[in-house]
């Protein structure tokens, strides 16, 4: 299979370099493959004369669009698209190093079914983690400087590892780190060209997708390092968010999309909520206005150390008459994939390996909504 990754530049040449040159590591399995199309939005600080000296290991198409007022985001994604020739897109930012895994677990997921929308993500370097050029992009995944966690790993431990639990997955389709089958995307229209600036181009497209057909997978094994840039959320920025808000709201007027609103919130500088907090009253609220009750009731538990057909029959079963937790403690299996591909009346709790604390903590919830069953597959 092979993947084509749609990358966007602007003025961050350094920044970009780290970023082709940790692709030159990636791992793959035999016949699998990628190429890079790298869309550079008017950069004016070398990054084209530095892509023509660069040699990787991979086919590197260089695209250079003048930056103009009709400039966007979703415009250059949507030139990458056009110019990709793999049979799956992966979106990748040019301010972040992709893991050695990175293109391998993107192709996993879409070796394993058609129809999935892969959601990877992020951790967050400290400043100068990678100041010094290629030596430092070059580093091992075992001697990585520190980082923190992307905010949507704790909505996992929230809401669980299973994007199909979530009501506004959607949302988190960010195209930072997500993957696409390229005929799917072409079929959908690609991004949206009304969306300006900065923000929701790329949750527009979720939603667009899953309306579709699409089912999201989150696979946090297809990481990515966030280099370390000042932030940007300020009043500009903010404005803008807002006005692709309402394009997004006036292309589809559903109570889910209006309710992104909330994370207005979080957006405005004059209040700035923490993005959890906001996020997790987004869901709720979209989890109510559904009238799903799952939560309420008993859950099942089931824990898996050998993947089998006879555990996999279990969870489907039990999700038919109740919410049932897997906490997964196998070793090389798909049960992430299956387990978010189940769909029966009621949600797959999946937790891949959690930590001594986080089982305690599931325990307690549990216990608090009480436990029906549980079972062990060893």
């Amino acid at each position: 299979m092979k993947a084509s990754i749609v990358i966007l530049a602007y003025n961050q040449q350094e920044i970009i370099e780290a970023c082709l040159i940790s692709l030159s590591r990636q791992y793959l399995q035999e016949g699998d493959g990628f190429e890079v199309i790298l869309v550079d939005n008017g950069s004016t600080d070398g990054t084209g004369e530095m892509i023509h000296q660069l040699a990787v290991n991979y086919p590197l198409t260089y695209k250079y669009i003048p930056d103009t007022v009709e400039s966007s985001r979703a415009v250059s994604r949507n030139q990458g698209i056009v110019s990709a020739s793999g049979d799956i897109v992966i979106f990748l930012d040019g301010d972040q190093i992709p893991g050695p895994g990175f293109v391998a677990e993107h192709l996993r997921v879409h070796k394993f079914a058609e129809d999935k929308l892969v959601i990877g993500f992020r951790r967050y370097l400290e400043q100068g983690a990678i100041a010094g050029g290629r030596g430092k992009a070059l580093f091992e995944a075992g001697s990585l400087p520190p980082f923190e966690e992307d905010e949507r790993f704790w909505l996992m431990e929230r809401f669980s590892e299973n994007a199909g639990a979530l009501r506004t997955a959607w949302h988190l389709f960010f195209s930072c780190n997500i993957s696409v089958r390229r005929e799917r995307l072409i079929g959908a229209g690609m991004f949206n060209d009304g969306f300006a600036g900065w923000g929701l181009e790329d949750s527009e497209l979720g939603y667009r997708l899953e309306q579709g057909g699409g089912s999201f997978i989150f696979n946090k094994n297809a990481l990515a390092y966030h280099v370390h840039h000042p932030s940007e959320f300020n009043e500009a920025r903010y404005a803008g968010w807002l006005a692709n808000l309402q394009h997004f709201i006036s292309r589809h007027p559903s109570f889910e999309v209006e309710a992104q609103k909330i994370l207005a919130e979080f957006f405005n500088p004059q209040i700035r909520i923490s993005w959890w907090d906001c996020y997790v009253r987004f869901e709720n609220v979209v989890r109510a206005y559904q009238g799903y009750e799952g939560g309420r009731y008993p859950v099942s538990i089931i824990v898996i150390y050998k993947h089998s057909t006879e555990a996999v029959n279990a969870i489907t079963s039990e999700a038919a008459g109740r919410e049932v937790a897997v906490i997964d403690q196998t070793e090389l299996s798909d049960l992430d994939l299956i387990c978010q591909s189940i769909r029966q009346a009621y949600d797959v709790l999946y937790y891949k390996h959690p930590t001594e604390r986080q089982l305690v903590d599931l325990y307690r919830l549990f216990a608090a909504r009480g436990i029906w069953r549980q079972q062990v597959f060893d």
